[in-house]
């Protein structure tokens, strides 16, 4: 079962992840993924509202979008439970990934481009670096 959907924003590639990305649905992910290769991707945001589970195979996909999505794209978590950053920070991905907060999934389709909502919203932005402690 494909439990994501994958949406082209201009140069935004938006992932709405579900309950769990894992051996089950990561592969097929990543072989859809594959249509955007070579094209001008600038930005991945994985909507990660509802993710509980990220198994190994879903840490392979998010690596995947990093190397071979356009000239390596900026890679943002949005909405990213706590439990899904410290497996991202364990296994050394976090520095490289931005982290948001949006208030639903709505945002990330009704303005022309991610920036713009952030820009005329009130959005929490951060990136964390190995080592450092959220509260």
């Amino acid at each position: 079962m494909n439990d994501y959907k994958v949406t082209l924003n201009g140069k935004t590639l938006i992932i709405e992840l579900g309950r769990a990305l894992n051996t089950a649905n990561a592969p097929a992910l990543q072989e859809e993924l594959t249509k955007y290769v070579g094209q001008d991707i600038e930005k991945v945001y994985f909507d990660a509202s509802e993710l509980l589970t990220l198994s190994s195979s879903g840490l392979r996909v998010v690596y995947y979008a990093k190397l071979r999505l356009g000239n390596k794209p900026e890679i943002a978590f949005v909405n990213c439970a706590k439990e899904i950053y410290s497996v991202l920070k364990m296994i050394g991905l976090a520095p490289s990934i931005k982290f948001l907060k949006a208030e639903n999934r709505r945002t990330l389709h009704s303005q022309s481009t991610f920036d713009d909502f952030a820009a005329h919203n009130d959005v929490v932005c951060y990136s964390m670096k190995l080592g450092e402690c959220e509260d």
